[in-house]
């Protein structure tokens, strides 16, 4: 019976230990991007919601666009949620219907995450996340 020595065993509990810290690091990292994109997704969803319901509340479409967009970093900002490049538009479809008739403000709200500050190898820069929502005009307001 031969006693193997620790040099040719390949290691000891010290580089199994180094081993699984960084195996666990890592599934850390991807828990954080996948936390991240899903508190992004959840912020940019109801983002889009709040500034399509304040732009069809507005007078006209102009104004709309100006309080969606404001509303929306508003909504981004309270949630914590850091775009590196926001971008909303807002339409009426159609844009200037008569009173009485059908009509709705559709907002779309896309907000680039960034994933590069996680350290994540293989994973920099980050993703796009985007949402839309449409809420009726009232029919019979007055329109500009």
């Amino acid at each position: 019976m031969r006693i193997v020595a620790d040099a040719e065993r390949g290691g000891g509990p010290a580089t199994e230990a180094a081993i699984l810290a960084v195996v666990v690091g890592l599934l850390l990292a991807f828990a954080m991007a996948a936390g991240r994109l899903t508190a992004a997704e959840s912020a940019v969803d109801q983002a889009a919601r709040s500034a399509a319901r304040l732009a069809s509340v507005q007078r006209d479409p102009a104004t709309g666009r100006v309080a969606a967009e404001a509303e929306s970093r508003r909504v981004l900002e309270g949630q914590g949620i850091v775009c590196d490049h926001l971008d909303v538009a807002v339409e009426a479809d159609p844009a200037s219907a008569p009173i009485g008739v059908h009509a709705v403000m559709r907002a779309r709200v896309t907000c680039a995450v960034r994933w590069s500050d996680l350290g994540l190898p293989g994973l920099p820069g980050g993703r796009e996340v985007t949402a839309d929502f449409a809420s009726p005009i009232d029919r019979y307001r007055e329109r500009t």
